[in-house]
């Protein structure tokens, strides 16, 4: 099997939106992504919403107060945000996240993810490691590079990219970070 229709069923994940007690916004300085996060918010398929992340230089701010901002901004209720600033990749968004949710005794029967797509995969097996139990509705975003299923291998600089996330998904099972 050639390598451009391997990895779409290996790194790209896509789900279809279903109603969710939360949704989790792994740490990001992406618009898109939290813009996604917002939308599914104010279409009702989930009525609170945890923003992760630590400080980023890109954006001289916190991912989550990012986040937190932005929904604010376009109308999402205080008391339906969360936000933790101290995860600094994948691994920690999962657990900061968790101790979220039990902290405040929030649902987290079916989780949505928004996050690019090719960060898809290792998105959903480091949340599995912490939310074994969940149902986790990976929901890709395309960012400013547009990567997606269709085009990675065809420039050199998205083909570099999403061989760096295979990588990272080796090295992340290789720490324990995440689950098969």
């Amino acid at each position: 099997m050639r390598l451009e229709k391997l990895c779409p069923i290996f790194i790209f994940l896509e789900d279809k939106a279903v109603k969710s007690d939360i949704i989790i916004v792994p740490g990001s300085s992406q618009i898109n992504i939290i813009k996604k996060a917002v939308d599914l918010y104010k279409l009702g398929f989930s009525k609170k919403i945890i923003f992760t992340g630590s400080f980023n230089e890109k954006i001289q701010k916190y991912e989550s107060e990012f986040g937190k901002e932005y929904a604010l901004s376009m109308g999402v209720n205080k008391k339906d945000i969360y936000v933790e600033n101290k995860s600094t990749n994948t691994k920690e968004n999962a657990v900061y996240a968790r101790k979220i949710i039990d902290k405040y005794g929030l649902s987290s029967n079916k989780i949505i993810l928004p996050c690019k797509t090719y960060h898809s995969m290792r998105v959903k097996m480091t949340f599995v490691s912490e939310f074994p139990k969940s149902k986790l509705i990976i929901m890709p975003v395309i960012d400013q590079r547009n990567i997606t299923k269709n085009n990675w291998w065809k420039d050199d600089n998205k083909l570099e990219i999403v061989m760096e996330e295979v990588e990272k998904i080796g090295k992340y099972f290789l720490k324990g970070d995440l689950v098969w």
